[in-house]
């Protein structure tokens, strides 16, 4: 399902602004951006979104010539799905992180996991996407030394990203994490959390061995 939420978000991503592109145009251009599906599949696929009332559809003999319908709620609908990916993973994060019994640990753990996923600091706005609520970011710098806390409020010049992440609010602070205090066991549980995720969106079933059930903590 993911699969077909992404490809949408392209195809209105190709179409924006007035683009007219055949059938043949589009899955061209789609495999450039490293969607490799079939032409049959892109074919249905046009066509059950012009069913849907998203595009236009005009026959350009021998060729079917798509647009996007100048309709806000349509292209709001596009952005939506375009957006799905991002939501999804705070949703999957605090999910897996919900779990853990200290506040102070599903801080850090998320912390370092988005700082290790996005290359970048993590904003406070996220930590509240995965249940992580700015009172306990507040008590979790109150309640011991900063020499003692894994998680630090970021120095470097974090504000470049608000304009080139309109989802995070202006006002939003960022935390990045001293990953030289990491042990062994904080990384463990963050590596178990990552291997998850990355299982949720890879179908490795046929790469895994039906004789033995072993975890990461096997090894």
């Amino acid at each position: 399902m993911q699969e077909h939420l992404d490809l949408s978000a392209e195809i209105y991503d190709l179409l924006k602004d007035g683009r007219q592109l055949s059938i043949s145009g589009i899955t061209r251009e789609l495999k450039a951006r490293d969607f490799n599906e079939h032409r049959l599949i892109v074919t249905g696929y046009l066509r059950a979104l012009k069913d849907m009332d998203y595009l236009n559809e005009f026959d350009l003999s021998p060729s079917k010539i798509y647009t996007l319908k100048t309709d806000e709620k349509n292209a709001g609908a596009f952005e939506k799905t375009k957006n799905a990916k991002t939501a999804d993973i705070y949703g999957l994060v605090g999910e897996k992180i919900s779990k853990m019994t200290s506040s102070a640990i599903r801080l850090e753990t998320a912390v370092y996991i988005f700082g290790v996923l996005f290359d970048r600091p993590c904003f406070e706005s996220e930590l509240n996407a995965v249940g992580i609520d700015s009172n306990q970011i507040s008590r979790y710098f109150v309640s011991s030394s900063d020499s003692s806390n894994l998680v630090f409020k970021s120095k470097s010049d974090y504000k470049k990203y608000y304009d080139e992440l309109p989802s995070i609010p202006k006002n939003s602070p960022a935390y990045e994490i001293h990953s030289e205090k990491l042990d062994p066991d904080f990384l463990m549980r963050a590596v178990n959390i990552l291997s998850t995720l990355l299982k949720d969106e890879i179908d490795v079933s046929d790469l895994v061995s039906k004789t033995a059930n072993k975890s990461l903590l096997d090894f």
